[in-house]
């Protein structure tokens, strides 16, 4: 039984809540009743109904003071709630109800076509709201995301490395980026292709995320080049992080049928914030590419760490 099959039904009068069950036999398959403001708040945290109806006179806690408490718990933000009331409402008592977070209001007696059609327009309007927000959620995961490897994507790394080497920086500790290139890679293409291509960075992007460590941010940042942020690691931690990539992937068989016995390398270079005291994370990542293009320069398949004076290459 799901959440969307469960309304709840609050009112201290049974014969109503037995003519709420009449009039919407067809809408919902389980009924939870209430016949006070406190039982119905312990049945929506233990149920949590997808649909609420509820009296305003009622001992305890009244029908006002109900909907706003439900309103404050996380389950019941959004959760449609129609008030009934048996007494003359005012203008101003029914407005009490709205800013207290009804979203509908019926007064008694009602026709059970009318409360049916009530309850069915208020759970169309909410069930269209849960999808927007999955597909929103949905798209911002997208926006996220790099779609070729399934990693986070260029935009998700800045974002998060500003934040937490904001948080770094609160707490006196540094922040090293290293950044990755595949060697050789054009020549991989040109000699089997960009589906081969893709496939080695399909793998590749898999490989470093399963040998990802608590804490690193690890993204895809464009091309055959790969992004990892570590945080509270000063130059030696991140320079045994980068070897640990580097003799990982130089190990890994990248071989399939697009590409029959593959092995590749990586040029890495790593800058540690705030030992390079850089502006920004641009910066850190522009220190992080002329370390990288040492390891280029230098051989490849290597490690260099940016210093202010000239790269260090680490054999």
């Amino acid at each position: 039984m799901t959440a969307m099959d469960k309304i709840l039904l609050v009112d201290d009068s049974h014969t109503a809540r037995e003519a709420m069950k009449t009039a919407l036999k067809d809408t919902f398959s389980h009924y939870i009743e209430a016949d006070d403001g406190i039982t119905a708040i312990k049945a929506f945290n233990d149920e949590k109904p997808c649909f609420i109806i509820t009296d305003i006179e009622m001992p305890s806690i009244d029908g006002y003071k109900l909907i706003s408490t439900i309103r404050t718990l996380e389950d019941g933000k959004n959760v449609p709630i129609i008030m009934i009331s048996g007494t003359n409402q005012t203008l101003k008592k029914r407005l009490i109800g709205f800013n207290a977070g009804a979203s509908d209001f019926l007064m008694k007696p009602y026709e059970p076509e009318e409360l049916s059609a009530r309850v069915n327009s208020l759970l169309r309007i909410h069930r269209l709201m849960e999808e927007l927000k999955e597909k929103n959620s949905l798209l911002e995961k997208l926006s996220m995301t790099d779609e070729l490897t399934g990693l986070h994507n260029r935009r998700y790394f800045f974002d998060s490395a500003k934040e937490q080497i904001a948080n770094g920086l609160r707490q006196d500790s540094k922040t090293a980026c290293l950044l990755m290139d595949i060697d050789h890679f054009k020549q991989t293409n040109d000699n089997y292709g960009h589906a081969a291509g893709d496939e080695i960075l399909r793998k590749l992007g898999k490989l470093l995320n399963s040998c990802r460590r608590e804490g690193e941010i690890l993204a895809r940042f464009g091309g055959e080049e790969f992004v990892i942020c570590l945080f509270n690691a000063d130059s030696e931690s991140a320079l045994l992080a980068a070897e640990r990539f580097r003799h990982l992937i130089k190990s890994y068989d990248f071989s399939s049928p697009l590409v029959p016995e593959c092995q590749i390398t990586v040029s890495i270079g790593v800058a540690i914030y705030p030992q390079q005291s850089p502006v920004s994370i641009d910066e850190l990542i522009k220190m992080a590419d002329k370390a990288m293009y040492q390891s280029k320069a230098c051989g490849r398949d290597r490690v260099t760490i940016y210093e202010e004076a000239a790269p260090k290459t680490v054999a």
